[in-house]
């Protein structure tokens, strides 16, 4: 069978239109099929990231939880109502273990004490009575003398003082960055303390102790 030239023009030249509306639907479908394969596609992996990043927030927030559950132990003595050792967490504050040995007595001077400090296992928090001379008391519970060796971690302001060589300024700029950072790891550590450098910590170091 001969197909003429002439033929194949006259058959589009009749059929145009049926031809670009055929040609048009199978591109909006192409087109469309694409679309929905991608966004498909798409929500799958989605999905799967959103399922990820829910495990790995719940885990933190459960180890956050034991974290701040971890049962700890206090000692606090001194011009309260009910002294004695209380179990409680590491998000406590000083003030809180106050409240629960009581609250203070009358009597009791807190200008030297730092109630907004966060609580550590074995601490001992001693409240001085007004015209109490401060003691040092370490973490065991001992009274020791001015001339013995500073927690640096536990010692408050009049406390740091004692120590050879750190007057008011240097005692804050300590309580200072314990508040800011936490306890100090090792006694080295002494020396980020702004206005402390290693010359101040050669003359100090076997006079404290963390």
């Amino acid at each position: 069978m001969n197909i003429k030239k002439e033929d194949v023009v006259l058959f589009f030249r009749q059929n145009v239109k049926s031809i670009i509306l055929a040609f048009v639907c199978s591109l909006v479908v192409i087109i469309g099929g694409l679309f929905y394969f991608n966004q498909s596609k798409t929500e799958d992996y989605s999905g799967v990231s959103f399922s990820n990043t829910s495990n790995e927030t719940n885990i933190k927030d459960e180890k956050a939880e034991d974290k701040h559950d971890e049962k700890i132990f206090v000692d606090v003595k001194g011009a309260v109502k009910h002294p004695g050792v209380f179990e409680t967490t590491k998000d406590k504050r000083v003030k809180d273990l106050i409240e629960e040995a009581g609250g203070l007595l009358d009597d009791a001077d807190t200008s030297t004490l730092n109630l907004s400090q966060k609580v550590k296992d074995q601490m001992v928090i001693y409240i001085l009575k007004h015209g109490e001379k401060p003691k040092q008391i370490s973490d065991s519970g001992t009274s020791s003398s001015s001339g013995d060796v500073i927690n640096i971690n536990t010692a408050n302001l009049e406390q740091l003082m004692k120590i050879s060589g750190v007057g008011k300024t240097k005692a804050e700029a300590i309580i200072s960055y314990r508040e800011k950072n936490g306890d100090f790891k090792k006694k080295e550590d002494i020396t980020k303390v702004r206005g402390i450098g290693k010359a101040t910590f050669e003359k100090i170091k076997d006079k404290i102790e963390v």
